[in-house]
């Protein structure tokens, strides 16, 4: 086992600043594949992923701060300070903040073990396969869908 409290600057911290950064709390190594912990930080008119659903886990985002915009099995919907969003396997989903203020999300992921795929992605270059990235984890994503958000809220990857 780790530490057994953190604080607000504890964690490894990765990705781009004008992006969406992750800062690692729970390894799901340290209990045992079963829950990993992962904070979002989201700048302003970033978005987190493109559309994707993944087959082994499922997500629970709480938000700390700002707004987060989420589109959801073709649903859209903007979650506050507070709100708890469920995304379960197998749903294509995909989150953003679409406002002008930061914005602050602790993601639980259960079964862990996704996060990993997090810090590669946040130390990728443009230039990765993200479909070939992405299938030994359980995961697809969806780029051409993802375009129409990326125009409408003027949204980046960082």
């Amino acid at each position: 086992m780790t530490r057994r409290v953190l604080g607000p600057r504890d964690g490894l911290v990765l990705g781009p600043k004008a992006g969406v950064r992750d800062r690692f709390l729970v390894d799901s190594a340290d209990w045992g594949g079963n829950l990993a912990v992962v904070e979002h930080l989201l700048a302003p008119h970033a978005i987190a992923a493109p559309l994707h659903r993944h087959t082994q886990e499922d997500e629970f985002s709480l938000i700390l701060e700002g707004r987060v915009w989420f589109l959801a099995e073709g649903q859209e919907v903007v979650a506050g300070v507070g709100d708890l969003v469920f995304k379960p396997r197998h749903e294509w989903h995909t989150f953003w903040n679409a406002g002008d203020e930061p914005a602050r999300v602790l993601e639980l992921i259960t079964p862990g073990g996704l996060e990993e795929a997090f810090k590669v992605l946040d130390t990728a270059t443009d230039e990765v396969d993200l479909d070939a990235f992405m299938a030994p984890y359980g995961c697809e994503a969806d780029m051409a869908a993802t375009l129409p958000l990326l125009e409408r809220y003027g949204l980046t990857f960082g």
